[in-house]
């Protein structure tokens, strides 16, 4: 009972090997091109929150639905927003009354998010539980039940992690136990894949790369914004320790002593601000030093556009979309090269430093030389390159050959992923998590008896191919008359 699948009901095949990022790509057949999925797309980050993998489930779950997918998103309420909001496109959003322990990420017991999770997995009649983030407990909790309900299970990994310090040691083992028996992982970039695989001790077959994207729409260039009187540094940014906010307080006083002419506009909130505040005061730059503070994901744009370089310090990054929408707006971009930045943008469009002072003042030095005599790439011919490089419609275009390779893979019995949990996560986090695994699932057969499946209502659809706004608007536009008839 605790482990009938639902969706897809054909007999699982073999899976062939799957390589989303190269030209040998799974070629699917025509009854699997046609296939349409049920996704619910799980994580503790999401809007109003604002950040990477926010922008990310948004924009690839808006593409999916173009593509005549169902998608609903589940993440725990913001404040006053909770239970049930519709985004453009019938996008379904559940915010679950869920408790909030540290920088946005919920609480874990591993059961108190079960029977909320259950009933939205039902009531949706989810077939692919798609979860975002290491990070996020929320999506870890999501994996757990799912198997355990018998879906289908992906996870997207967003973020580089170390192995030396504890509180990397403690969440690679918490992610070696979600993934060991996750269908498919997803990475954003090569440099990712690689952390991934060998903080989960994971089959590299498992797992593909797929890119971020940037909507190129969104982030055009606009020169006449810019103060050609001064050469504008733009830095957009979490305020935080892994963003090199400490580098950037020591390139600020240096290069500004240097050059009269140069202004920092810097964007974005966090417990680092206090640092850019007090250089700020100490070298008296208050006319050349704008903190903005935290921005809204649309006026994101309108800052770009008034700087000519922009600059990212970050010392850990799996896959950096801030210097692609630089990029994207004609910026000349300076970055550390750390994780997998040197993989985002080609070469004449990045300059690359090592993560200190000393080095991303050079290069800051030598694209500021290079703007004085004019020797950079017009703003409209950075925009044309970058525009093609990463589009959202193409990562849901591999993410949807990695959902009809999972959905047709088995889902591991109770049983097996005892044994697997026991075999791969070694002995004593093996016992420790099969015992909860075990506790789970009768937890399951628990609430399956105290409200039955089929008792739980089931919700409208408002995304996928039985959607009850994608049919009201064919109606309507085929009811509208045709300007060509006269």
């Amino acid at each position: 009972m605790g482990h009938r699948k639902r969706g897809h009901t054909h007999a699982p095949k073999p899976p062939p090997s799957l390589d989303t990022h190269s030209s040998n790509s799974l070629r699917l057949s025509d009854h699997e091109q046609g296939l349409k999925h049920r996704i619910c797309m799980v994580s503790d980050f999401f809007y109003p929150n604002m950040g990477g993998v926010e922008s990310h489930i948004y924009q690839l779950s808006q593409c999916l639905i173009e593509k005549g997918h169902k998608v609903v998103i589940a993440t725990h309420a913001y404040g006053d927003r909770r239970g049930i909001r519709y985004l453009i496109n019938g996008l379904k959003v559940y915010y679950l009354p869920l408790q909030v322990m540290y920088n946005q990420s919920t609480a874990t017991t591993c059961f108190h998010s079960l029977p909320l999770l259950r009933c939205v997995f039902v009531r949706e009649r989810i077939s692919i539980v798609h979860a975002h983030s290491s990070f996020s407990a929320m999506a870890h909790d999501a994996l757990f039940h799912a198997k355990t309900m018998g879906l289908n299970t992906v996870f997207t990994d967003h973020s580089l992690f170390g192995f030396a310090d504890l509180s990397s040691v403690l969440t690679n083992k918490l992610l070696t136990v979600s993934l060991c028996d996750t269908n498919h992982i997803v990475c954003v970039s090569y440099t990712s894949k690689e952390n991934t695989v060998l903080r989960a001790a994971l089959d590299p077959e498992i797992v593909s790369v797929i890119p971020n994207a940037v909507d190129p729409t969104d982030f055009t260039p606009d020169p006449c914004r810019r103060d050609n009187n001064k050469i504008t540094i733009v830095v957009i940014s979490r305020l935080v320790y892994r963003k090199g906010i400490d580098l950037l307080s020591g390139i600020i006083p240096e290069l500004c002593a240097k050059h009269p002419d140069l202004c920092f506009l810097i964007g974005g909130e966090g417990p680092k601000r206090i640092i850019l505040e007090e250089v700020r005061e100490k070298y008296q730059l208050h006319d050349r030093v704008r903190l903005l503070g935290a921005l809204d994901h649309k006026d994101v744009r309108d800052v770009l556009v008034q700087g000519h370089i922009f600059l990212n310090t970050s010392l850990t990054e799996a896959f950096c979309m801030a210097i692609v929408e630089g990029a994207s707006c004609g910026l000349q971009v300076v970055s550390t090269r750390v994780g997998g930045i040197p993989e985002v943008l080609p070469d004449e469009l990045v300059t690359l430093c090592e993560p200190s002072v000393h080095s991303i003042c050079d290069g800051l030095e030598t694209v500021i030389a290079r703007i004085r005599t004019g020797n950079v790439a017009s703003p409209a011919n950075i925009h044309r390159k970058v525009r093609t490089l990463y589009t959202w419609r193409n990562v849901a275009e591999r993410t949807e050959k990695v959902y009809n390779r999972v959905c047709r893979e088995p889902v591991l019995p109770l049983s097996a992923r005892l044994h697997r949990l026991r075999s791969h996560c070694g002995a004593v986090a093996g016992s420790i998590f099969s015992f909860v695994a075990v506790i789970n699932f009768i937890f399951l057969l628990f609430l399956q008896w105290l409200r039955p499946d089929h008792l739980i209502d089931v919700a409208i659809d408002s995304s996928g191919p039985q959607s009850r706004m994608g049919q009201h608007l064919s109606k309507k536009k085929s009811k509208a008359p045709n300007p060509a008839v006269s």
